[in-house]
């Protein structure tokens, strides 16, 4: 709606951005969330003064009136020439809210042309008032050219800010319009929600367009060797491991599946694509080994973000009578794990009821549903079907932390006397098995969440002993320590230095690097680290993340530049600390 009030424009001068740490679960992908917002710190100044308010004081002069176009000007004749651009303006913010916005535009600039030019918040506010009128009436152009004329005499009006951010959406300007937007929700103080949800959809709309360009001219990569193995291994009822793919791993052949298989046991992933492809292109294939190929190149394809290809490969596997339960099984699951991927939840729900009606007593169905579940927060159900998978396969050690895990996150959620207990029975579990190094990331989680910062923190730091290759606990005890520690920031840049010398195509360890460089005030930094991330195997949703975090970084470096904010003093970076 119009302004019908003087405006006033506060600028919040600090900013943080949330980090919280991520536990992978079963598949693909990091269910993130970004808390990007600005505080106030005594520390932090402007170079230049807002211009003043937009109420419009009397004024003693009075000047001719412009050309009327139909409008009565006798009304006016005894009032000053400010008085009146007020009465204008009032005439058209009422016409605006009985919808007569084409009278409301001829109000609006008959009051702009009457308005001395010194009165620059009261114009502001009227070529917003007019923009709004526009924007009702479709007329983008206009409004947009309304937008800037306010924003030129008062840059950090809000109002202006906003709908020239909307403008800007619509006219497909998808980055200026989340710096418009995103510098409105600093200077209102994150006040206005529809502001707040407007800049999380642009920012996410923003990366996806960069994802769409960036796959046209790039191939998504593989993961690292570490979570392959985790993936494969989240398969307790696995159909490579029967008899039939036994015999082939034992075969002279070095061709086609035979070979595929033996790459999965030499973990030579990258080959096992090619491999694939060989056997789909032999003329006298044998369904049996159709299938497998086809089962295990969307298996690849999944984790390199390939979903469409992928979800065509399983269908054909899932849609023939033919094809053993235990493979269509297999493939309904990594299905609904690639439609969950693409947040078609129902979707992905029918693939595990599918499969549950196939074979009510596969364990492995239970155990990724709960997963699914997990993520959800619906905790009640992940108990039930972690509980189940475990009365059907009571040796897999991974539903056996899950299903502590979710115990533990069920009665936290519910208020639970229990929930001390099931955190020991997690505690118990890290020490009995430490050979499984999801059960040191879920008992850290558990930790943080009841305060422990030094108890997580000695746990990671015990896991490291157990997996000195896992570089991602070094990344999660960057997050403690910059969460918990005094002067932990400069803790955490060490941390993260480990974790880049011991695997340097760490993707987490660049994102949250520059996370970190972000919430010191260092964006061009941040924007270096994300731009190295970029590039890094990582799935299709992972990549999305960069991309988001990565514009998140541009926008507050480009306010910054606009606004002409001094950077916070409250940390700096130095090699002595």
């Amino acid at each position: 709606m119009s302004d019908s009030s003087g405006s006033s424009f506060v600028f919040l001068s600090n900013w943080k951005l949330g980090l919280a740490v991520s536990v992978p679960c079963f598949a693909v992908g990091l269910c993130v969330t970004f808390y990007n917002y600005f505080k106030t710190s005594g520390n932090t100044r402007l170079l230049d003064k807002p211009t003043a308010n937009a109420s419009i004081a009397k004024e003693a002069n009075v000047e001719n009136p412009p050309e009327t176009n139909g409008i009565d000007q006798t009304a006016f004749k005894t009032k000053t020439l400010v008085e009146k651009v007020e009465d204008l303006k009032k005439l058209g913010n009422a016409e605006f809210l009985k919808r007569n916005y084409d009278m409301a535009i001829t109000y609006y600039t008959q009051a702009i042309l009457m308005c001395p030019e010194s009165k620059q918040a009261a114009l502001s506010v009227l070529f917003q008032n007019r923009a709004a009128a526009y924007s009702k009436l479709n007329n983008n152009e206009n409004c947009l050219a309304d937008c800037n004329n306010a924003l030129a005499l008062v840059p950090r009006y809000v109002k202006a800010l906003s709908r020239r951010a909307r403008v800007l959406s619509e006219l497909g300007n998808l980055k200026l319009a989340l710096e418009d937007i995103t510098a409105a929700t600093i200077f209102d103080d994150y006040k206005n929600q529809d502001d707040v949800i407007f800049s999380d959809n642009l920012l996410k709309s923003l990366g996806e367009q960069n994802l769409e360009e960036y796959t046209k001219h790039n191939a998504f990569n593989l993961p690292s060797k570490t979570f392959i193995n985790q993936f494969l291994k989240s398969f307790c009822d696995d159909p490579f491991s029967d008899e039939f793919t036994m015999a082939l791993l034992k075969s002279d052949i070095n061709t086609g599946l035979e070979y595929a298989l033996k790459c999965i046991q030499n973990q030579k992933f990258e080959e096992i694509e090619k491999a694939c492809q060989e056997e789909l292109n032999k003329a006298d294939n044998s369904l049996i080994r159709e299938s497998f190929a086809l089962n295990l190149l969307a298996t690849f394809y999944l984790l390199r973000g390939n979903y469409a290809a992928g979800i065509e490969h399983l269908t054909t596997v899932i849609e023939n009578p033919n094809v053993p339960n235990k493979l269509i099984i297999n493939s309904l699951i990594k299905r609904a794990l690639i439609y969950h991927q693409q947040e078609e939840v129902d979707k992905s729900f029918e693939d595990f009821n599918r499969a549950e009606v196939i074979d009510p007593n596969s364990s492995a169905v239970y155990h990724h549903r709960a997963q699914i579940y997990l993520r959800g927060m619906n905790t009640k159900k992940a108990v039930k079907d972690l509980k189940k998978s475990l009365e059907l396969n009571s040796n897999f050690d991974l539903s056996i932390i899950y299903y502590y895990f979710a115990q533990y996150c069920h009665a936290k959620r519910v208020s639970n006397a229990n929930v001390k207990h099931f955190l020991i029975q997690l505690g118990d579990f890290v020490i009995n098995y430490p050979d499984i190094p999801e059960s040191f990331t879920l008992y850290t989680q558990a930790l943080l969440e009841n305060g422990a910062y030094r108890g997580a923190d000695l746990v990671l730091k015990n896991a490291l002993e157990i997996h000195p290759d896992q570089a991602d606990f070094l990344v999660h005890r960057a997050l403690i320590a910059s969460s918990w520690k005094i002067n932990g920031i400069f803790v955490a840049f060490r941390f993260i230095e480990q974790a880049l010398n011991l695997d340097p195509k760490c993707n987490f360890a660049y994102e949250t690097l520059g996370a970190l460089y972000m919430r010191v005030g260092q964006q061009k930094d941040a924007i270096d680290c994300l731009e190295k991330a970029i590039p890094l195997p990582k799935s299709r949703k992972q990549l999305l993340y960069t991309f988001s975090l990565r514009n998140l970084a541009q926008t507050q470096l480009a306010i910054v530049e606009r606004f002409r904010i001094m950077m916070p003093n409250g940390y700096t970076i130095s090699e002595n600390q």
